[in-house]
This record gives C-alpha cells, sequence and structure tokens, in this order.
C-alpha cells in the first residue's frame, strides 16, 4: 500500500496526521524566508515535524484510506498498522525509512525517532507552484571626482574720463533674497491650505449630522406609533360621576383621569416650553405639558393619554428599547 501518499494528501489539509502506534507529522505555517548571506528568498509555506508520542488512532488516515480505496474502516486501519509495523522493524535495525516527499525516519542515539525534512517539500496550498528564488545584493558605485571650487575673476577695465584717470571696475554679485523669505512663504501657503481643509471638512461632518438627526428622528416617530407591549390585563377603574349642569362659558369640559410618561421637571415655565419644542424636534409629536406639581414644577411630558394602556406602552417603550430617563405619572 502506497501509504506515503496519502499521508501527503492529508498534508495538505489538516496540521496532524497520526499514524497509529508510530507516531505523527504536523505542519506549523511560516511566513516568507530571507537567507540575508547568500541571497535566497524562500516563499510562505508550512513547517513539517514529527512527534513520536502521539500514537493513538483518531481515524482519520483510516477513514480517507478507506474512501480512496472503497475499503472498510476495519481494513484500512489494517493495512496502515502492516506499513508502520514494516517501518518500525527497520527503524529498530538501523534502516533509514525514505518517505518520499515528506523525509527520512532514523532512531537518533536516544533511541527514539527522528525525522529530517526533504527542505523542497511545501505543504501549503497557497505557495503551490512557488519555489525560492537566489537574488544578488545591489552593489552601489560613487562615482568619486575632485571637487571643484568656485572661483571669483575680478577684471580690471581700464577707464577713461576727461581727465584721463584710470578706473578699477568690480563686478557685482547677484544679491539673493534671505532663506526665511522661503520658509515664510511656504508657512503661509501650509497654513491656508490646512484651514481650508478644516473648514470644508467641518462642512461636511455638519451636513452628515444633520441627515443622520432627520433619519434618527423619522425611525422615532415610527417607533412610537407602532410600539406595541404585552402588560397583561389592566384592572377595570370605575368612577361614579356626577353630571352637573353648568354655563358652557365659565368652565372647560375634562373628561377622566390623564396618565402621562413625564420627560423633566421645570422650574421656568419658558424652560418647560423649549422642551415640548425640542421633544417634538425629536420626533415625539405628542410632547405636551402634564399636571403641575405640588410645589409649582412645570412638568413636561413625551406624551398625555387617558389611557393607562397607552401611557405604559410609551413608558415600557422609552425605557427599555431607547433607554431614555423617563417616568409614569397618574395624575
Amino acid at each position: 500500500m502506497n501509504l506515503v501518499q496519502y499521508i501527503k494528501e492529508l498534508l495538505y489539509q489538516y496540521e496532524c496526521v497520526i499514524i497509529p502506534q508510530l507516531g505523527a507529522f504536523l505542519t506549523q505555517p511560516v511566513a516568507i524566508r530571507i537567507d540575508r548571506e547568500q541571497g535566497i528568498f524562500f516563499p510562505p509555506g508550512k513547517e513539517l515535524s514529527f512527534n513520536g508520542l502521539l500514537t493513538h488512532n483518531d481515524g482519520l488516515l483510516a477513514n480517507y484510506i478507506a474512501q480512496r480505496k472503497s475499503i472498510s474502516y476495519e481494513n484500512a486501519l489494517q493495512e496502515i498498522q502492516q506499513e508502520a509495523d514494516n517501518w518500525s522493524k527497520k527503524l529498530k535495525t538501523g534502516q533509514l525509512v525514505i518517505l518520499k516527499g515528506i523525509g527520512e525516519l532514523r532512531f537518533n542515539s536516544e533511541q527514539k525517532i527522528g525525522f529530517q525534512p526533504y527542505n523542497k517539500a511545501n505543504f501549503d496550498t497557497n505557495s503551490i507552484g512557488l519555489s525560492s528564488f537566489t537574488k544578488k545584493p545591489l552593489s552601489k558605485t560613487i562615482d568619486s571626482q575632485p571637487l571643484q571650487v568656485a572661483t571669483t575673476i575680478i577684471k580690471t577695465i581700464p577707464m577713461e574720463d576727461s581727465k584721463k584717470e584710470t578706473l578699477a571696475f568690480t563686478p557685482e554679485k547677484k544679491k539673493q533674497q534671505p532663506a526665511y523669505l522661503k520658509y515664510a512663504a511656504v508657512g503661509v501657503l501650509t497654513i491656508g491650505l490646512l484651514g481650508a481643509s478644516y473648514f470644508f471638512g467641518n462642512q461636511y461632518l455638519t451636513n452628515e449630522r444633520l441627515k443622520s438627526t432627520e433619519v434618527a428622528q423619522e425611525k422615532i416617530k415610527t417607533n412610537v406609533q407602532e410600539a406595541s407591549f404585552d402588560i397583561g390585563e389592566l384592572a377595570t377603574l370605575e368612577l361614579n360621576v356626577i353630571s352637573e349642569e353648568v354655563a358652557e362659558s365659565s368652565v372647560e369640559v375634562v373628561s377622566g383621569d390623564y396618565f402621562s410618561v413625564i420627560a423633566g421637571s421645570y422650574r421656568e415655565e419658558s424652560n418647560a416650553l423649549k422642551m415640548i419644542d425640542q421633544l417634538k424636534v425629536d420626533g415625539f409629536d405628542e410632547a405636551t405639558m402634564a399636571k403641575q406639581s405640588a410645589d409649582g414644577l412645570y412638568r413636561v411630558a413625551y406624551g398625555r393619554f387617558e389611557s393607562k394602556r397607552e401611557a405604559i406602552q410609551l413608558y415600557y417603550f422609552l425605557v427599555n428599547t431607547l433607554e431614555e430617563e423617563a417616568w409614569y405619572l397618574a395624575e
């Protein structure tokens, strides 16, 4: 049986292949390696080793051979055991066991199985077709030339005036602008670019925040309208109301009690009204003023309902779903 071929096929797929009663071949991924002294580049692969302590049958090799050869698991295990026994006999007599494409097995000085893998064996499927190559280091040639020193030639040009006097004329060097002016110009340009990028960046972020806020408000509004919670069956509240005839112009008729979900309380009425406007902007269209407290505080409600069920549904939605701070008030 060509047991070596089946082991090789499994090493491409698994990190551990056990030969029962003999040992296990292990693979460990390694990255690309470079031998800088010799200029050799090795592709990524898997480092192969052998562990003689892992001898317990895990069924991987036997099941694989049984499927490949269309035989029973027991027959495959028996064939593996026969091949492993042959290898053990060779090792005990001091012979090498050559596993083609994998490496060599032999007994070491401690009478344990030693393994020498073949360098050309690479069981990484991502590196199939890649081989090592040699690249000689580049040599840099420096062209040494004698330095040339710039010299200033001063010419004396005789000039004649009305008095026949000889004058000496020396050409002037062109004045150069100070270096710090160049640096200042570069600095001004850099500051301008940074300022422009900061302005347009902030404008972009502001627009994105406005878009996100509009989407969030619409989602909150939809969730508030569609939210439904099972709070059980509420107790029936019976009210005995004595009707009295009153003038329509003097009394505003209010039917029943109210149940509110409070967002906050304020000492100043103006602050409470601002809070109501903000809640409506955030999508809570039912935001309104609740009953004023005994201390004179103005209570702002997410919603004020005649139905206790609706109020509790909104309260649970705010606290459990939106994780907002709110409290329930029966007026």
